[in-house]
């Protein structure tokens, strides 16, 4: 008979229940087990939090456990440390786990981020004599308390160096990820200018926190390709590259890695023309390389230009006519006149030549139709300005390319196509809506959607325009679409611009809300002259308005304390105000509330998106919010 066995445990630390069986452990039913045995009196003593940025020993205390007064012959006692989530981990009889084996579990169900997390937990004791073991007892839930290693990671950091005379309140040259958690995106990156007299660049990169003086917290040099934190090094070095016109610089901030990778041209310049009255520059996207493109309405004459805001160092033709030609910066005639219609524009700044082809078809082709014989021609959507096709599709491969000729294709990843690149994947079969964008201010792109049915965008139309001019609401791809509009009277909804086919009429509610039918009926009433946001829940046929009582600037100019306040400006659709007071960093928001706020860049401004920035002066900000389906403001 075998002797009963008892056991002390006292525990600090913590995590959950324990699955039956031990993980790599095989129990066999038939083999006889030993006496239960218990764990002391149950308490949990807590222990201090483990930080795992001080410890540096290969195993790490959890918990205590005591050792056992008797053991039964040929059973020897092993532990088991079981978190919330049936993670199972073996522990030492002193109760030590490894090191790393925590901190990967840390970063894997909560981020690196160096904060406390505490983690229900139990141990469970299995007995076993080298072929079998038997779990016998598990303790009460505790927890243990820790800090996962790694360093503190600040939203941003700014360049001080040779460039910007080492001045430390300088916030030219920001280093920054998307905007997100940094230890989950620890990737951050700035472009910077490369020195006139092709000198080095020597500098460091202070934090938000140490601007104004304070450099304890900089990144410093450290190993070969290496930073270091808390100013623990020297300068870290760009070594000139004769040809570079900027350099991109990249920190991944938790490798603590850096490298700066040499561009010799511009990311983008711009076609500017007869198209929009000579007024909007339209980008082309360079390939680092000298070599610009882009598919571009044309109709008359254009020419090209290194910057978006102004003409210096324009290129204007030397020999060629409306389809290529030769390009200098010493002035010149624009090119030829062109016929209204969509072109492939493609400028060699190396070689100082441009030319031009027109579209005929932009189509996708692969084994998604079959095979590749087959081109699916996509059409142009005008408020999303970008090519599109709705198609169902098999499993396999695609490209998209031009005119139907192999000459000019695009493949790579979706999010940057390039010339000749790999071939596209789909995973699955079905309808899908896809979108090719070969005009923005980004790398051509595209995107890869199911098709759920809902239209891509709705109109709000009333009153407000006379009737006859259709406000674009953006939606989700679930049915749902808001915009932000001035309404004054009454109004409804309808699933084209063109046309009134298939409008949604009122049912009943408010004036600010309301269900919705197609079937005919009344307007929606009218909610009051003002700015509103609109939102259009089609899939549930019901509608809501939020009145916009003021929009403003907050920012760092006052402490991100008092609104700025805007005024709407009914004739040109936007929220503006002229004002010397903002400089620094800034955001929008409506009702004097973070519910809706917009940051992120002056051209593309989204909820939520990160602070914007601008020197001291006086300017003029004009806010376009649904603007033509975008968000935007413009700064003269």
């Amino acid at each position: 008979m075998m002797k009963k066995i008892f056991f002390g445990l006292t525990f600090v630390a913590a995590l959950t229940a324990c699955t039956d069986d031990y993980k790599g452990w095989a129990a066999v039913p038939t083999v006889p087990q030993p006496t239960t045995v218990t764990f002391g009196d149950g308490s949990v003593t807590t222990v201090n939090v483990i930080d795992l940025n001080a410890v540096t020993d290969e195993f790490v205390q959890v918990c205590s456990i005591s050792a056992p007064t008797a053991s039964e012959e040929g059973y020897a006692p092993k532990y088991m440390l079981t978190f919330n989530d049936n993670t199972d981990f073996e522990i030492s009889a002193e109760g030590k786990m490894a090191t790393a084996a925590l901190q990967d579990y840390l970063v894997k169900n909560y981020t690196s981020n160096p904060i406390e997390r505490a983690i229900n937990a139990t141990v469970s004791m299995w007995l076993s004599n080298g072929t079998t073991a038997v779990k016998t007892a598990t303790s009460a839930v505790f927890q243990v308390k820790a800090i996962p290693q790694a360093p503190e990671i600040e939203q941003a950091y700014y360049l001080t160096g040779s460039i910007n005379g080492w001045n430390n309140t300088d916030t030219t040259y920001k280093l920054t990820n998307d905007g997100s958690d940094p230890y989950t995106n620890p990737v951050f990156t700035c472009r910077i200018p490369a020195p006139e007299d092709g000198s080095n660049v020597e500098f460091k990169m202070t934090p938000e926190s140490g601007l104004g003086g304070d450099w304890s917290k900089c990144l410093a040099a450290g190993e070969e390709g290496k930073f270091n934190y808390n100013n623990d090094g020297g300068n870290l070095v760009i070594v000139a590259d004769p040809d570079a016109l900027y350099y991109d610089l990249t920190f991944n901030m938790l490798e603590q890695t850096w490298k700066a990778t040499p561009v010799g041209f511009n990311e983008f310049i711009y076609e500017i023309g007869n198209e929009s009255g000579w007024s909007e520059p339209h980008p082309l996207h360079g390939n680092g390389l000298g070599q610009y493109s882009a598919v571009i309405y044309l109709n008359g004459e254009f020419k090209f230009k290194p910057n978006k805001d102004n003409w210096d160092g324009d290129w204007e033709k030397v020999s060629g006519d409306a389809t290529s030609g030769t390009l200098t910066t010493e002035g010149g005639p624009n090119m030829d006149g062109v016929e209204a219609g969509f072109y492939f524009v493609q400028v060699d700044l190396k070689e100082m030549t441009y030319k031009v082809t027109p579209v005929t078809s932009i189509s996708i082709i692969g084994s998604v139709k079959g095979a590749w014989d087959t081109d699916v021609d996509m059409t142009y959507n005008e408020i999303m300005k970008c090519w599109e096709a709705h198609e169902t599709l098999s499993a396999g491969e695609f490209k998209f390319r031009l005119n139907h000729d192999w000459a000019v294709n695009w493949g790579g990843t979706l999010d940057d196509l390039v010339q000749g690149g790999a071939n596209l994947q789909l995973a699955a079969d079905g309808p899908y809506v896809i979108r090719l964008f070969l005009s923005d201010e980004a790398p051509a792109h595209c995107t890869v959607k199911e098709d759920n049915g809902y239209p891509d965008n709705f109109y709000e139309i009333g009153n407000e325009g006379g009737w006859s001019t259709s406000h674009l609401l953006l939606g989700n791809g679930n049915g749902q679409y808001q915009g932000f509009y001035y309404l004054d009277g009454e109004f409804k909804f309808k699933p084209n611009a063109d046309n009134w086919d298939n409008d949604l009429e009122y049912v009943s509610g408010d004036t600010t809300s309301g269900s919705l039918t197609d079937g005919g009926g009344p307007n929606c009433p009218d909610p009051g002259a003002g700015f509103y946001q609109i939102n259009l829940d089609f899939a549930n046929m019901h509608y809501s308005l939020l009145k916009i009582e003021s929009v403003s600037m907050i920012g760092g100019f006052n402490g991100w304390g008092e609104d700025l306040e805007m005024t709407y400006n009914k004739e040109e659709g936007c929220w503006q105000v002229t004002t010397d007071a903002v400089s620094g960093e800034y955001k929008f928001r409506a009702n004097h509330d973070w519910g809706i706020n917009w940051g992120g860049s002056v051209d593309n401004l989204t909820q939520g998106g990160a602070n914007l920035t601008i020197d001291g002066g006086t300017h003029t900000f004009k806010l376009y919010i649904s603007y033509e389906g975008a968000n935007y403001v413009t700064i003269e």
